[in-house]
C-alpha cells in the first residue's frame, strides 16, 4: 500500500498590473451592459408612445 499525498491546488498569483486590467474590464463590461440595456429600454417605450400606450397612466 502506498501512501501519497494529493494533489494541493496551487495559488495563483496575480500582479498589480493584472488586477487593474481586471477592474478595468469588469467595470468597462458594466458600463456596456448597462448601456445596451438603456437603449433596449428606451426603444421599447418610443415604440409603446408611438403606439399611444402610456406606461406612467393615473388612476383615478
Amino acid at each position: 500500500m502506498s501512501t501519497s499525498t494529493p494533489n494541493l491546488p496551487v495559488p495563483v498569483r496575480i500582479s498589480a498590473g493584472t488586477a487593474i486590467k481586471i477592474g478595468f474590464f469588469g467595470a468597462f463590461g458594466a458600463l456596456l451592459f448597462s448601456l445596451i440595456l438603456s437603449i433596449i429600454l428606451g426603444l421599447i417605450a418610443l415604440v409603446l408612445a408611438a403606439a399611444g400606450i402610456s406606461i406612467f397612466q393615473q388612476l383615478r
